[in-house]
């Protein structure tokens, strides 16, 4: 059974082809998260301007699933406040811990959003770390006091 019979072909694609991957050269901001467990690997980058995420990337090492929902995350939050993704963030970790309904976030049956994609890792406790990385890192970037 291959990586895509399991994950789908959203999440394929996202590891395959990341968007918004690379180094920011004028972010205001980077955060590095580590799994130990696994050693994924990841640097958020982010720029923000009165309060908004102008334009957050993202670099690192990991297994797919972690690349994929990092890729996920940014291509989602670009041009968001900062309060909005906060509350992202809480509402996708709600839904990761097995929430079935969180206010925020598409519904498992849509179709349209990437997001959704992620909703099946919850089928493998062990990779939901791995999904969360990149969110849990981005929170820590934009909760600490000194971000712009």
């Amino acid at each position: 059974m291959s990586y895509r019979d399991v994950f789908g072909e959203v999440l394929a694609d996202h590891h395959e082809s990341p968007r918004y991957y690379g180094a920011l050269p004028l972010a205001s901001k980077v955060e590095h998260g580590f799994n130990p467990l696994c050693g994924d690997k990841i640097d958020i980058y982010i720029q923000v301007e009165d309060g908004v995420l102008v334009r957050c990337q993202f670099e690192g090492e990991g297994c797919s699933i972690c690349m994929a929902s990092a890729s996920i995350l940014a291509e989602r939050i670009q041009g968001m406040d900062r309060l909005a993704v906060l509350t992202l963030i809480d509402a996708f970790r709600e839904k990761m811990a097995g929430a079935t309904v969180v206010k925020g976030l598409p519904s498992e049956d849509s179709q349209e959003d990437d997001l959704v994609a992620l909703y099946g890792v919850k089928r493998f406790p062990v990779r939901i770390k791995c999904a969360l990385l990149a969110w849990t890192t981005l929170k820590k970037a934009i909760s600490e006091g000194d971000t712009p």
